[in-house]
């Protein structure tokens, strides 16, 4: 049995990839039902933008250099109908790949004309206030912001389940100035559950050095999980220059929360009470 080679196959998910969804839907159409003999060229007068017709192009002359090898007759006698089964089976898959998992890069600093990402504080309130039942925070330090902190306490009172795990006085020995109650209010303190990173509990070098509970992330709905260099601070949320990727993957977002969850089970983080 001869399978589609990879040249080809390659050119299939370029397609796949680099069309619009409607131009897809209209190439597929035309591909099954189009008159085999004139396909490429009845094909390709339908196709305006230069640019879809050179991946279509070079989609169809690598099927007419191929198809002998996959089905024993040349493309024209074999018609579009196949190639067309196999663009609407790549779409389908690349689809469902983005759905599956897609990123998006984020920033705070100075403004740039044209640019096309989203900043940090931005996205934060996004993932607070579109949670329906879950959010984790987790930061090194969390000081004046004040929005962040009027949006939790909204997710709140709608019934979102709220954990953050943060450095404290306490748990940081003073690397850390303030505790979270302090800075997002004694309600969230009380209601959210928070988590500490005990002192006991932490690796040290040989000189007694002690590490530090510095990731910074926010998991919503086990759905969304926003990584960033940034903390829940003002200078960090309007000041720095920070990066971070919010990343759209059921998988990646919930094996941090299994993470976190096997880490307070163990006991290395511990439940705190300001």
């Amino acid at each position: 049995m001869n399978f589609l080679s990879p040249p080809l196959l390659a050119q299939i998910r370029t397609c796949a990839k680099q069309l619009p969804r409607p131009v897809l839907e209209t190439l597929i159409e035309l591909l099954a039902t189009g008159d085999s003999k004139t396909l490429k060229a009845s094909v390709l007068t339908q196709l305006p933008n230069p640019n879809f017709r050179r991946v279509v192009a070079d989609l169809l002359d690598a099927w007419s250099r191929e198809g002998s090898h996959v089905d024993g007759s040349a493309m024209p006698a074999a018609g579009g109908y196949a190639i067309a089964a196999a663009l609407m089976s790549a779409a389908y898959c690349e689809q469902a790949a983005r759905e599956e998992l897609s990123v998006e890069l984020v920033w705070t600093g100075p403004s740039l004309e044209g640019t096309r990402l989203r900043r940090t504080q931005q996205v934060l309130l996004q993932l607070i206030q579109d949670a329906k039942q879950e959010l984790i925070l987790v930061s090194f330090a969390v000081y004046k912001i004040p929005e962040i902190a009027k949006a939790l306490v909204n997710a709140i009172e709608r019934g979102i389940s709220l954990k953050i795990i943060a450095e404290t006085p306490e748990s940081g020995e003073g690397k850390i100035p303030f505790g979270v109650g302090t800075t997002l209010g004694m309600e969230i303190a009380r209601k959210a559950q928070l988590y500490i990173w005990p002192r006991h509990k932490r690796l040290t070098d040989s000189e007694g050095r002690y590490g530090s509970l510095h990731i910074k992330c926010v998991v919503c709905d086990r759905q969304h999980l926003f990584v960033s260099s940034a903390n829940l601070t003002e200078y960090a949320l309007t000041l720095n220059m920070e990066m971070g990727v919010l990343i759209h993957s059921e998988d990646l977002a919930c094996q941090v929360v299994e993470h976190m969850n096997d880490l307070i089970q163990q006991e290395t983080l511990m439940l705190y009470f300001e």
